[in-house]
C-alpha cells in the first residue's frame, strides 16, 4: 500500500545546474559533443526567433556524426522539447551565454575572442567544465552550466511515501492485520477400498486410507503438519493490492502469473503468464481521467505501474487504437519514459522492528518503532536483468501514409549498462490497419543493466499518436483489456500478439457487435439485434 503527500511549488527558483541534475560530469559527457557541433557548423548564435527545439538540434548533430544523447544527460532530457538559442550577440567579447530550455550555459574566455573560432576541447574539474583553445591565439575558453530557472507551477518530486519516510504503524497502513490466503494445498492418497470387486457400503465407504490432518494441536496450539508426500501445495499468492486482490501467484514449478489493475484498482487491465508482477506492464491511457482527483484526503494518488502523468496534457480523446484515449506527440516533440532494471526480484517484506529496554518494568524488552523499506510497497515496472523482453505498441501518424510503413516517427529503446548504453530502434511489424501500425521489438537486458528507456520522437513536423504500449518478458504472454471509463464496459481485448477484439454496445448496454483486428484489417465476426415486442 502507498500513501503520499503532495507538495506544490509555485515560486520562481534558481538552482545550480550541477546540483539540480545530480550529475557533475554532464558538461563533458553531454554538452561537449553538442557544442562541438554548434561551433563546427556555425550554429552557436542561433536566434530565439528561429524557434529551434533541442530535439531537432540533437537530431541534426547525430546526422552530422556527433555522439549526442539526451538519455544519458539529464539537462538535455528534461529540456528536450524546449528551445535552444543564444542570449549573447554575435560579436567579439569575453563571454558567451545561451539557453537550453530553462537552463543557462556559459562559455567564458580569458580575453575578448570570436567564439566561432573555438577548437580543441578537453575536460577538467571532474568533467564539470570543458576547456577550448582559440584558433590562432593563446586565449582559452571554458564551457560550464550556469543556472537553471524554473518559474512555472508544478507538482514537486517531494511527494513522498508516508510508509517509508518515518516509523510506521503497520496496522494503520494495512501492512499487517489483513489475513489473506497464502498457499492452497491438495491431499493425495488412496481410498480404503482399493479392489473394484469388493462391495462398498454407500453410506460409510470411500474414505481415505491413513488420512493425516493438516492442522494438529501441538502444545495447545494449532500447528501445520505439512506432510509433503500427502499434502501438496499447488498455488501460492505472493502479492496483493490494497483492496485484497491477487496480483502475483506462482506454482510449484516456480512459474509466475501476474495481473495488473487499473481504474483505481477496480478492473484488471492486463494478465501475464510466466512473468513476475514487476516484469510486465501495459498502458492504454484510458484511466488517467478516471475517478477522484489526484489529491484527496488520502494525499497523492497511488503511483502507477508505468507513469505517463508528466505527459497527461498530451493524452487526448477520440483518436485511439482501442478505447477512447491515446497519447498525442506534437510535431517535433519527444515523449519518453524510463524504468529501473533490477538484478533480481525481491520477496522480502521490508519491515524492521526496533526494540528497546522498558525502564518501568524490570528492564523488559519492548517495541520502540517499526520501519518499512521500499520492499513493503508494491513494485512498479522494473524488469529483471539477464532476460529478453518484448516491447509492443501501436503508432499512428496524422498524415496519410502512402507506403507500407510509417517513416515520420522514431521509437528508440535504450538499455543502460555498467559501461555503455545500447540503442535499439523499434521497427514496424505488420500492415497499417485503420491508420494504426503495430511496432514490436525484442530487447536484451544484459546482466548488470540498470535502466530501460523508451522515447517516441515525431519527425518531419508530423503529429504522432501512441496507444496500447505493452512490455513483458520474451518467454511470457500477455492479454490486456480496455474499458469504457464512463461505465466500465469492456471495449476491447488485446491478444498475445497485441491484436484487438472490439466490442460494441447499444444504448441499453447490450452487446451487438464483435470485431477482430487481423493483419488484413478489422473483420466483423458476430452481430446480433434484439428488441421487445410492442403490443
Amino acid at each position: 500500500m502507498k500513501r503520499y503527500i503532495l507538495i506544490m511549488i509555485y515560486s520562481c527558483s534558481i538552482l545550480a545546474g550541477t546540483n539540480l541534475y545530480g550529475q557533475t560530469s554532464c558538461t563533458c559527457d553531454c554538452l561537449r559533443p553538442m557544442f562541438d557541433y554548434l561551433i563546427k557548423y556555425n550554429r552557436l548564435y542561433t536566434s530565439e526567433t528561429d524557434h529551434i527545439t533541442l530535439a531537432s538540434l540533437l537530431r541534426d548533430a547525430r546526422i552530422a556524426g556527433y555522439d549526442v544523447s539526451y538519455t544519458r544527460c539529464p539537462i538535455l532530457r528534461k529540456n528536450i522539447n524546449k528551445y535552444f538559442y543564444a542570449t549573447s550577440k554575435d560579436s567579439i567579447m569575453a563571454g558567451y551565454t545561451s539557453r537550453i530550455g530553462d537552463c543557462e550555459v556559459n562559455i567564458t574566455a580569458t580575453s575578448a575572442i570570436d567564439f566561432r573560432n573555438l577548437a580543441g576541447s578537453s575536460c577538467s574539474g571532474g568533467g564539470d567544465k570543458v576547456n577550448y583553445l582559440v584558433s590562432g591565439s593563446s586565449a582559452t575558453a571554458t564551457l560550464s552550466i550556469g543556472n537553471c530557472y524554473t518559474c512555472t507551477a508544478q507538482a514537486s518530486a517531494l511527494c513522498y511515501s508516508a510508509v517509508t519516510d518515518t516509523s510506521v504503524n503497520a496496522y494503520t497502513y494495512g501492512l499487517a492485520g489483513n489475513w489473506r490466503p497464502s498457499k492452497t494445498y491438495v491431499y493425495y492418497g488412496n481410498r480404503a477400498e482399493s479392489l473394484p470387486t469388493t462391495p462398498v457400503a454407500t453410506r460409510t465407504g470411500g474414505t481415505i486410507s491413513g488420512f493425516a490432518l493438516f492442522w494438529q494441536a501441538v502444545n495447545k496450539k494449532w500447528t501445520a503438519q505439512q506432510d509433503t508426500s500427502r499434502w501438496i501445495w499447488n498455488s501460492q499468492t505472493t502479492l496483493y493490492n490494497k483492496k485484497g486482490t491477487e496480483l502475483e501467484t506462482k506454482d510449484p514449478l516456480n512459474r509466475y502469473t501476474a495481473g495488473l489493475y487499473g481504474y483505481q484498482d477496480a478492473m484488471m487491465i492486463a494478465a501475464t503468464q510466466n512473468a513476475h508482477y514487476r516484469e510486465a506492464t501495459y498502458e492504454g491511457f484510458e484511466d488517467y481521467y478516471y475517478g477522484m482527483p489526484a489529491c484527496s484526503d488520502e494525499g497523492c494518488a497511488t503511483g502507477r505501474n508505468l507513469d505517463f502523468s508528466g505527459f497527461k496534457s498530451w493524452i487526448i480523446k477520440d483518436t485511439a487504437h482501442t478505447g477512447r484515449y491515446s497519447l498525442r506527440v506534437p510535431a517535433g516533440a519527444v515523449v519518453g519514459i524510463s524504468a529501473a532494471i533490477v538484478q533480481t526480484d525481491s520477496s522480502s517484506m521490508g519491515l524492521f522492528f526496533n526494540t528497546g529496554t522498558n525502564p518501568c518494568a524490570n528492564a523488559n524488552t519492548v517495541l520502540k518503532s517499526i520501519r518499512a523499506t521500499q520492499n513493503a510497497l508494491l513494485p512498479v515496472f522494473s524488469p529483471i536483468a539477464g532476460k529478453q523482453i518484448v516491447v509492443s505498441c501501436w503508432i499512428k501518424e496524422a498524415q496519410q501514409c502512402t507506403g507500407e510503413k510509417y517513416v515520420n516517427n522514431r521509437l528508440s529503446i535504450f538499455v543502460k549498462g555498467a559501461t555503455a548504453t545500447d540503442t535499439i530502434i523499434a521497427k514496424p511489424s505488420g500492415a497499417i490497419i485503420e491508420g494504426w501500425q503495430r511496432y514490436e521489438q525484442v530487447v536484451s537486458l544484459p546482466s548488470g543493466s540498470t535502466q530501460l528507456s523508451l522515447y517516441l520522437e515525431s519527425l518531419n513536423e508530423t503529429t504522432v499518436f501512441l496507444d496500447d504500449l505493452r512490455i513483458h518478458p520474451y518467454n511470457a504472454n500477455m492479454r490486456s483489456f480496455v474499458y469504457d471509463p464512463g461505465n466500465l464496459r469492456l471495449m476491447a481485448e488485446l491478444d498475445e500478439n497485441n491484436y484487438a477484439t472490439l466490442y460494441e454496445y447499444d444504448d441499453d448496454g447490450t452487446l451487438v457487435r464483435q470485431k477482430k483486428e487481423t493483419e488484413r484489417g478489422i473483420k466483423t465476426i458476430s452481430e446480433n439485434r434484439n428488441s421487445l415486442l410492442k403490443e
